[in-house]
């Protein structure tokens, strides 16, 4: 029922496998369950595999959360196996502690005993496999099903089982006995009989033209017994080709105090055999891996003769050395030791066995066992005995032959240290120094015998010169450190800013003059004085003098006189270079509408007014409508650039020279001469916003019945009108060309309400409150 074909969907199967479960009582599933061999906990799990809940169609008794019982039949007590897991669950990992190590001197906490994370997720891990070949030396028995073909002249096929009498029934043929027997057993008695019914078979000879086939169809199940140091002891049912390795997973594994090493196995009529895991855990062989029969009892016996590993080895722990060891056997089953561990000397901390504490004043004994050359670690025969604690130490980190180079080189870094080497040698050992090294001071770090550092200092300058007293010899370990010019004679920094063309801090150069810098600065602007400059120039002469000032009285020139030396230039000098205040750029307004001449005019002096600029552009045309005339000025707030407009009276500003409104003119002024036109704009809460025809003497009433009166939402107190310059209009006559606009009403929330009720509430409250303490002192 489970054993669908692998090109099939997980979809496909678990529809399939629905529909035929529907179809069947609980006891049926079971039923089923048996006849194919099939644990329900293995039926489960691979019922999840497809996404199908097999619980929901079997019957089950929850003993606790995350605990299930399944009755098995034949059994005498119900073994309570873990719910089956639908993915791991990640949870905090406790180190397992055995008791005698822990707490030790030179024990590590963290190391655990070898072997016993195999078992952490038995439920995914180990299941028997139903879709192999079946094991040449499978032995049949009751429950196993066999599937026989005959082709050629006979054609035949039977999918038979054993019997619990041991016996295939074969149809026309009759029982034919196959309890204990190889498929290849019971084929030959097989053919044998059924060469008497089927002539053609010829019993196997050449010339027979009829054949036959038997093959293992479903595995019977088995019970076996997982007893001893286990975590959940008890019987289980298997299929019948489950071994030592997998009952021990179904069971949890071993204790802490169970061993690794000596699993026996009980079989009727038959002397126990023994079952090594180290096989597998270590090398991966399972070949000593028992296969388990009915009735079969594994018991895991407590573990002896225990020793811990630590230090510099592949895998430091906690080992079973079985019922001898040596130093060397212990460090082969802790992976080898590193290639950087000092085997020359092994430390061993033994806890002294009890018969032989009377000859030591204390319980605990240290050994150090030496060996000279690895030969002798190899042929090693120390004994290790029960509580052993075996420490491996790394290799000191003290070279033998090496010295350094570190600093302003080519190729810094450890060089080999060679007898009579000086530290020229070593400099062009490392392809020379660098350009720019400080040849006036370099530092030898010598190694002294408490590993502490001696300074010896020496000039590169002489050391590659020879100079004995600084070309000095060298010993191993020594660190030889050259400087860049850059650590002590910093390359300084020098300013510049006013009329040049990229103002800022730029390096100042051996010899570097002030026109060296302007150039630099991508020379002078069009409106640089060429004399005047200044140079502030760093002052330490006194205290709270910060600067003097340098004034360059002779004018500028980019091929100065090469005997003038007083313009060079030192670190911290500041460069200001004024602007000619007779150079501006031109500045210009913008004039549009009724005038001869409309464009942009410059600036011609500061101070010019709206009336100049006026009468320059040909003064105005014909129909020019001063009254609507209006005036606009730029703005900067930050980045923003903002146009408002000025109202002014024109025609003041152009009758009057000295009035108010003959503004001062500034860059980027905008005139527009208006042209007249006779209408009144009315928007806002009206009927019809729209343009009135102007009619002279009317006022604002006049204009907004013009345009359908006000609506219902218009706020007829606070009408306003813009004359046509844009100025308010305030009281007089309305003039044509002039915007009126009827403002919407602005509805205030009332909160009389709510605060009334509000103050009821805190009211009522307290005169509750009043009462209570009437009473209470009463």
């Amino acid at each position: 029922m489970f054993g669908m074909t692998s090109a099939q969907n997980r979809d496909q199967l678990r529809q399939q496998a629905e529909e035929q479960l529907k179809k069947l009582t609980p006891e049926e599933v079971e039923a089923k369950l048996k006849e194919y061999g099939i644990s329900r906990w293995e039926a489960i799990r691979r019922a999840q595999d497809i996404g199908l809940t097999l619980e929901d169609y079997l019957g089950r008794t929850t003993v606790e959360e995350g605990v299930v019982q399944y009755p098995t039949a034949g059994m005498d007590t119900v073994r309570a196996l873990p719910k089956a897991i639908r993915k791991p669950v990640v949870v905090p990992k406790v180190p397992l502690v055995v008791p005698g190590f822990t707490g030790r001197a030179g024990f590590d906490t963290t190391v655990v005993p070898f072997g016993y994370d195999l078992f952490e997720f038995p439920e995914l891990t180990f299941e028997p496999p139903l879709n192999v070949s079946t094991p040449s030396g499978y032995l049949l028995g009751a429950g196993d099903e066999l599937t026989i073909s005959v082709w050629g002249e006979t054609k035949l096929y039977h999918q038979l089982a054993v019997n619990r009498d041991g016996n295939v029934l074969v149809p026309d043929v009759g029982p034919v006995s196959a309890n204990g027997q190889t498929i290849q057993e019971f084929r030959k008695s097989l053919l044998r009989r059924m060469t008497s019914v089927y002539s053609g078979l010829a019993n196997g000879s050449p010339n027979a033209n009829t054949f036959l086939d038997v093959s293992l169809g479903k595995l019977r199940s088995i019970q076996v017994y997982v007893v001893g140091e286990v975590k959940r002891p008890g019987g289980y049912v298997l299929s019948s080709v489950s071994t030592v390795l997998q009952a021990l997973y179904l069971a949890g594994g071993p204790t802490v105090n169970g061993s690794l090493r000596h699993i026996s196995v009980s079989r009727s009529g038959q002397k126990p055999q023994v079952v090594d895991t180290y096989n597998y855990l270590l090398n991966g062989d399972r070949s000593k891996d028992l296969r388990l029969d009915d009735g079969d009892v594994v018991f895991v016996t407590a573990a002896k003769n225990r020793a811990a590993i630590v230090g510099n080895v592949v895998r430091p722990g906690i080992y079973e050395l079985g019922d001898k060891g040596s130093v060397r056997d212990l460090v082969d089953l802790s992976g080898g030791a590193r290639f950087n561990t000092d085997l020359r000397r092994v430390h061993i901390e033994r806890i002294i066995p009890f018969e032989k504490r009377k000859e030591y004043e204390r319980d605990v004994l240290d050994l150090d066992v030496k060996f000279d050359t690895p030969a002798e670690f190899q042929k090693d025969t120390t004994p290790i005995v029960d509580g052993d604690i075996v420490s491996l130490f790394r290799i000191a980190d003290l070279p033998q032959n090496r010295v350094f180079l570190t600093g302003h080189v080519r190729k810094p870094g450890p060089f080999e240290f060679r007898p009579g080497m000086r530290i020229s040698d070593l400099i062009m050992a490392a392809d020379s120094l660098g350009r720019g090294t400080f040849m006036d001071r370099g530092l030898l770090l010598r190694m002294l015998p408490n590993l502490r550092r001696e300074t010896i200092p020496f000039e590169p300058r002489l050391a590659l010169t020879r100079d004995q007293g600084h070309d000095l010899l060298l010993q191993n370990e020594d660190s030889l450190v050259v400087y860049s010019e850059k650590d002590f004679l910093p390359v300084g920094k020098v300013a510049i800013s006013g009329a040049v063309r990229k103002p800022d801090y730029y390096p100042r150069h051996e010899n570097m003059s002030l026109h060296d810098l302007v150039v630099m600065a991508g020379g002078l602007t069009e409106s640089a004085e060429l004399t005047g400059w200044e140079i502030s120039r760093l002052d330490t002469t006194a205290l709270g003098v910060y600067a003097r000032v340098i004034k360059i009285r002779t004018p500028f020139s980019y091929t100065p006189d090469e005997n003038d030396t007083t313009q060079f230039l030192r670190d911290f000098d500041y460069v200001f270079i004024p602007s000619d205040p007779k150079f501006q750029i031109q500045k210009f307004i913008d004039l549009q509408g009724y005038v001869m001449y409309p464009g942009p005019y410059p600036i011609r002096y500061e101070g010019e007014k709206l009336a100049d600029v006026i009468s320059r552009a040909g003064g105005l045309r014909p129909g020019a409508y001063l009254e609507a005339s209006r005036f606009y000025r730029r703005g900067a707030i930050g980045d923003k650039i903002l146009v408002g407009q000025i109202p002014i009276d024109f025609r003041e500003a152009l009758g009057d020279p000295n009035s108010r409104d003959n503004i001062v003119l500034y860059e980027r002024d905008s005139i527009y001469v208006s042209y007249f036109e006779d209408v009144v704009r009315v928007s806002g809460e009206v009927f019809v916003p729209s343009a009135i025809l102007y009619q002279k003497g009317e006022d604002i009433d006049y204009y907004v019945e013009q345009a359908g009166g006000t609506t219902d939402e218009a706020d007829e107190s606070r009408i306003y009108a813009f004359l046509p310059g844009g100025k308010k209009w305030e009281s007089g006559e309305l003039l044509p060309g002039s915007q009126i606009f009827v403002p919407k009403k602005i509805e205030k929330e009332d909160k009389t309400l709510p605060i009334i009720r509000d103050l009821a509430t805190i009211l009522a409250s307290l005169a509750a409150i009043t009462v209570a303490l009437v009473q209470v002192t009463r």
